[in-house]
């Protein structure tokens, strides 16, 4: 009776004993392949494809205006670790920008992936959640359609990742003081880090603590201060319903979980919201499961994604309210063809994390007094299914930038017209959504940056 037990735990020591000896190469390894993932998960185009503001705003802005651009405000807030990338990505040939942006941002999804394990490994100490859990720092569903591999919705992947650095209990003074310098950098970044001020609050008597604590929160107080000096633009556009809010939350939070993008409006004009409301049934039974049988702490955690997740669409919609965010007014054949939204990836990923979390704990108490328990071994049962209707979808997957227009074909005769021209200093070249990458001719004759001021 007590043999399998007594087997399973001798591996899971070994394993630990063996991640204990190399954490270094671990992490490296998880990085490098969560990177990976990232690219591959990109159409070949989409490499080589500017994706908004990646063009227009980052890179063209690195290469006319210089250094200066770091600390300019868009849309009412601080870029930085886009500003960065692209100061950097304009060093390279200028054939090299799309590929070196879109190798970048995978990059850097990379790392945050290993910044979302490292953070866990209290919350979520069964290593194979854990592994699942920073996984989908790059494998969320929608996550290739407008957040990976560019630069301009990698504040994304920062918030989620900052979620996990405001919850971590970092073990040694070195990497609270790794992770106050990620954190104030992702701060910002991203303004809706302010929505993670709630959780700076909780109670700490730990130094290490308070040391991650405060780039978090210099990084929200200097947002705050450029988001009231700069506002952004107020969007003149009806707001959504909040009946449409909910539909959507489904229709971009939930049913991603398990429909893949190219079936979602077909199960979506055939069934309604009962696919969401299935899916959503069972991510709030692990939710209950680990209220009954998680540790206080861990019971935080899934309180807190499960209201961030709701509350990161709904501000995000009500923000940037558009008539394609009405669901609740529209027809089986519209619903087909229904809008898909980059706002529903983090709440997605916020969702996801809580099976995770249940198989965790779970794992540990799928054994008492020699016996198996089934409350346990359905949360384990409903997490495997979780992730492996998430993992199916790990392949390459639709992106907007999935039909060009590619970077490199453009460069030849944008240099033929900067020599036709000698008094032409700059041209414009195509991106998405109708939108130019201004660059300077200097650039386009193998120039420098200085050539070009």
């Amino acid at each position: 009776m007590t043999v399998a037990p007594i087997a399973h735990r001798s591996r899971s020591r070994r394993v630990r004993e063996a991640v204990a000896r190399r954490p270094v190469l671990l992490l490296v390894a998880l990085g490098v392949a969560a990177a990976l993932a990232a690219w591959l998960r990109l159409p070949a185009v989409a490499h080589d494809t500017f994706w908004a503001e990646d063009g227009r705003t980052f890179v063209s802005a690195a290469a006319v205006g210089g250094p200066s651009v770091l600390l300019q405000p868009y849309a009412g807030y601080l870029h930085t670790v886009p500003r960065l990338v692209a100061a950097v990505v304009v060093l390279l040939p200028v054939s090299w920008w799309a590929l070196a942006t879109a190798a970048a941002a995978c990059a850097i999804a990379g790392g945050l992936a290993v910044v979302v394990f490292v953070c866990a490994r209290d919350l979520v100490p069964w290593l194979p959640a854990r592994l699942f859990v920073a996984g989908l720092t790059v494998l969320a569903p929608l996550a290739p359609r407008e957040v990976l591999g560019n630069l301009a919705n990698l504040h994304s992947l920062i918030l989620w990742a900052l979620f996990w650095i405001a919850l971590s209990r970092p073990r040694s003074t070195r990497s609270a003081i790794t992770l106050s310098a990620v954190a104030l950098l992702g701060a910002l970044t991203e303004i809706q880090v302010v929505f993670l001020a709630p959780l700076l609050l909780l109670r700490s008597h730990d130094r290490r603590v308070w040391i991650v604590r405060a780039g978090l929160l210099a990084g929200i107080v200097v947002q705050l201060v450029v988001t009231f000096g700069w506002p952004r633009a107020e969007n003149t556009n009806r707001a959504v319903d909040p009946l449409s809010i909910a539909y959507g939350y489904l229709i971009n939070a939930v049913m991603p979980l398990a429909v893949p993008q190219a079936q979602l409006g077909h199960v979506l004009a055939a069934t309604g919201p009962a696919v969401g409301l299935l899916v959503l049934a069972v991510v709030l039974a692990t939710a209950v499961y680990v209220f009954l049988r998680g540790s206080r702490r861990q019971r935080l955690l899934v309180a807190a994604a499960l209201t961030g997740s709701v509350l990161l669409y709904a501000v995000s919609v009500e923000t940037n309210p558009n008539t394609f965010y009405d669901y609740a007014g529209m027809t089986s054949a519209q619903l087909g063809a229904a809008w898909l939204t980059r706002y529903g990836v983090i709440p997605s990923m916020l969702l996801a994390l809580v099976p995770a979390v249940a198989a965790a704990i779970a794992y540990r108490r799928r054994f008492r007094r020699g016996r198996a328990q089934w409350p346990a071994w359905s949360a384990l049962a409903a997490a495997g299914l979780c992730a492996a209707l998430i993992l199916a979808q790990a392949g390459p997957q639709f992106t907007r930038r999935s039909d060009g227009p590619a970077w490199q074909p453009q460069l030849a005769s944008a240099a033929a017209q900067c020599r036709r021209d000698d008094e032409l200093k700059f041209v414009n070249l195509r991106e998405t959504i109708g939108w130019t990458v201004t660059v300077p001719c200097r650039y386009l004759d193998g120039g420098t940056p200085e050539d070009s001021r």
